[in-house]
């Protein structure tokens, strides 16, 4: 008898937003009445910074989204769609080390600040479009786009002086064009999601749905704040927990069926190993490679890896692909 698929909660995927209203309690709690002690002792300018912040964030999920491909049968099924696209981003991450300075040094950054918005986004957003029970329209895709570039120029603001210095259009400083047309996005993103909201039925789809507009008009005040860290952290949060949801999800249901990936033929795990070996070895991974970031291919390594896992998450979790048989949802 075949058991049903573990499925994946849509309340517990609401529930990781919750690191929005803590996080602005954390901040009003600092401006009025810590005297702004946790920004000027205890938060760093940059998260990375901290050691563990690069271990944690960012690169483990990129590395356990790789560690399901690690089957044979997605290999051979996956080599058309994904060889080229290998090929194309390792070629980028070369010559933004190695091809002529500043310029392709700053067009990578752009490159990578816009596909890992549009990368972050894409997955909240079509989440948000599963629970509606909705299909793409117009509006929704209006609403998305504008979404992914108000998160585009909040990440300028974020990181642009680290890797672009000071720029200016038109004599207006740039960060200053940035943080205006960043908030007029979310001006924007709000009226939409009341339009998109109102036709919507009443359900998680509805939480959902102002959960990311919440997330992105937060990290824009926030920003505008100053607390730095927190604007990176609720995306990332979000953002990397959503995924290794998905990922744990995928990799309990495949055992069951006994056609685990390596990592879990080696440890001879069982049902419920995911939520360990999963989340263990992608951690390991990530900080063999993080610790030995200063080598110039170490670091093309996991530029190329992250644009492949920004470019195959759009397509392999929808449709007849063999990642999604594996995966449901629990509204």
């Amino acid at each position: 008898m075949e058991h049903p698929l573990h499925s994946i909660d849509c309340r517990w995927l609401l529930a990781l937003y919750a690191v929005i209203p803590l996080s602005v309690l954390l901040v009003a709690l600092d401006l009025l009445l810590w005297d702004g002690w946790l920004a000027a002792d205890v938060l760093p300018g940059d998260p990375n910074d901290w050691p563990l912040w690069a271990v944690l964030f960012g690169l483990p999920h990129i590395i356990a989204s790789l560690l399901t491909m690690a089957n044979g049968e997605y290999l051979v099924h996956y080599r058309r769609s994904l060889l080229p696209p290998l090929c194309l981003f390792l070629l980028i991450a070369i010559g933004g080390h190695f091809g002529p300075q500043p310029l392709s040094y700053n067009l990578l950054f752009i490159f990578l600040a816009f596909y890992t918005i549009y990368h972050v986004l894409a997955q909240q957003l079509g989440l948000t479009l599963m629970m509606l029970g909705a299909r793409p329209d117009r509006l929704y895709n209006c609403w998305k786009w504008l979404a992914i570039l108000a998160g585009f120029a909040i990440y300028i603001n974020v990181y642009g002086t680290r890797f672009l210095g000071q720029w200016e259009v038109a004599g207006i400083n740039g960060y200053q064009l940035m943080s205006a047309l960043g908030a007029g996005l979310c001006a924007a993103v709000v009226m939409l999601s009341w339009r998109l909201a109102r036709r919507a039925p009443p359900g998680i789809g509805r939480w959902y749905l102002w959960a990311n507009a919440a997330m992105l008009v937060s990290a824009l005040l926030i920003n505008e704040i100053g607390y730095t860290l927190f604007v990176i952290l609720i995306p990332r949060v979000i953002h990397d927990l959503t995924a290794y949801s998905v990922y744990i999800t995928h990799d309990r249901n495949r055992n069951r069926k006994g056609a685990g990936s390596l990592c879990y033929r080696f440890t001879h795990a069982g049902a419920w190993s995911p939520f360990i070996v999963l989340p263990l070895t992608s951690l390991l991974i990530a900080y063999a490679l993080t610790s030995h970031q200063h080598y110039p291919w170490v670091n093309i390594t996991i530029l190329t890896v992250s644009f492949l896992h920004y470019y195959y998450e759009g397509f392999i979790w929808r449709g007849p692909n063999p990642h999604r048989q594996y995966v449901a949802f629990k509204r």
